[in-house]
């Protein structure tokens, strides 16, 4: 199935005149009552649920597109109603350049995930988003689409779910970084693990947050029961000392699980269930590609 056959030209809304997000959302909602009839979930409903979509995590992106989106009852469709804004919205510290509307069913579907998926990773295509953001009328915004040829699967892959490597917020590391360096984007980025890339980037290790804590365990501790004779900071006095020079090479380790950007997404989760993982690495040809982690099935799908 085509991403551009899921659109209805009337339901594309170019050179929108709205100042803020909750007013450009007001506007999506309303045409679509005006434009699709009958629907059968009253008008506050749907604004309810997008609402409390909205409030259990943010549905805007770096990248300007916004996908404010919901699950309804007794509804048994898939709407999109796309909007563009003459001037971008601004919210919090992102200029909004698009926003997507999604709704369909309680349940949802694969085509409804694989939509949402393919949207987000289009806004990362600089041109492509720029292009769309600036389409004159609907026919050409859909056009557009059609001639980048965009599909939507109705097979659920790893590749729908990932974080790619190209995303603004990825972050790898080389071998020959220090232990500091990993520290320091550890703590930045809010990460837990991090990919070690060569030059090429080829996946040769991974290097977690409990892999540097354990820098600082003295040798002769690591088989004893009681620690209470250690001091409380004595245990990270030798991290602290040597974390510039460390380097990532001597602590990471071997990556032994990795996933395919074409395998389902209930293997990615047997995987990091099976194997207690928060995070695997999805590679290509032995080049990393992206990650998935258990937060990516939460966010991408049980509360999609």
């Amino acid at each position: 199935m085509k991403l551009s056959s899921l659109l209805i030209p009337d339901l594309v809304l170019l050179k929108k005149t709205c100042k803020t997000k909750e007013a450009l959302l007001d506007e999506l909602i309303r045409e679509l009552y005006r434009t699709r009839q009958p629907i059968p979930v009253p008008e506050a409903t749907i604004r309810t649920a997008v609402l409390d979509r909205e409030h259990l995590g943010e549905t805007v992106f770096e990248s300007g597109l916004a996908i404010p989106h919901a699950r309804l009852p007794q509804f048994n469709d898939i709407l999109i109603v796309i909007g563009v804004p003459e001037v971008p919205v601004m919210y919090q510290d992102t200029p909004i350049r698009m926003m997507i509307l999604m709704l369909t069913s309680l349940a949802g579907s694969v085509v409804y995930l694989n939509t949402l998926a393919a949207f987000t990773r289009l806004s990362l295509d600089r041109e492509l988003f720029s292009r769309l953001c600036g389409a004159a009328h609907p026919q050409e915004f859909i056009q557009i689409l059609r001639d980048r040829n965009i599909e939507v699967t109705k097979e659920f892959l790893v590749s729908s779910i990932m974080l790619p490597i190209m995303h603004q917020t990825f972050r790898a590391l080389h071998p020959e970084d220090t232990v500091k360096e990993a520290v320091d984007l550890f703590y930045k980025y809010h990460r837990n693990y991090l990919p070690v890339l060569d030059r090429g980037d080829t996946l040769v290790g991974e290097l977690t947050v409990l892999d540097v804590f354990a820098i600082g365990i003295p040798d002769y501790a690591v088989q004893m029961e009681n620690l209470k004779f250690l001091n409380s900071i004595e245990p990270f006095e030798g991290l602290v000392r040597q974390e510039q020079t460390i380097r990532v090479r001597e602590v990471m380790k071997t990556p032994v699980l990795t996933l395919t950007e074409d395998a389902p997404v209930i293997e990615a989760l047997m995987k990091l269930v099976r194997n207690k993982r928060n995070f695997l690495p999805v590679v290509k040809n032995g080049k990393l590609i992206g990650m998935v982690t258990y937060l990516d099935i939460l966010h991408k799908v049980l509360r999609a």
